[in-house]
């Protein structure tokens, strides 16, 4: 496994355990949560809908404290293609808050060339089964 692979892979571990701090009410890690981000980041969501950085940002900023007791679990983080330093990484993510649970495969597109790396895209498709 290559160094950027590696980072790849721990970025979607680090986002996810930020993301799950705001969405808990942690507003401390909003800001090294966005500065995960490309500022072109785009990002689709499982319903089809494309958001661009600033509605990224201002959707985390808005949840923040949003969804507590939720917990996140980051599953079969594999890389698909590596161009440059760039990584495409798939990876299942499930999500539990009380009783509810849901389960996604996501698709990232991460620069792993800076410090923290900064990821350029992402799709989420749902799992229904």
């Amino acid at each position: 496994m290559s160094t950027l692979t590696e980072k790849a892979r721990e970025s979607v571990l680090v986002l996810h355990e930020q993301i799950a701090a705001v969405f808990n009410g942690n507003e401390s890690q909003l800001t090294p949560l966005l500065s995960h981000f490309d500022p072109d980041f785009v990002m689709v969501t499982p319903t089809g809908k494309s958001l661009a950085m600033p509605e990224v940002a201002a959707l985390f900023a808005r949840l923040v404290g949003g969804r507590q007791g939720l917990q996140i679990t980051i599953e079969q983080c594999q890389t698909l293609a590596q161009f440059g330093q760039e990584v495409a990484i798939q990876y299942h993510e499930r999500q539990q808050q009380g009783e509810n649970h849901t389960h996604r495969i996501s698709l990232a597109v991460i620069n792993c060339g800076v410090e923290p790396p900064r990821w350029r895209y992402l799709q989420e498709t749902m799992v229904t089964n």
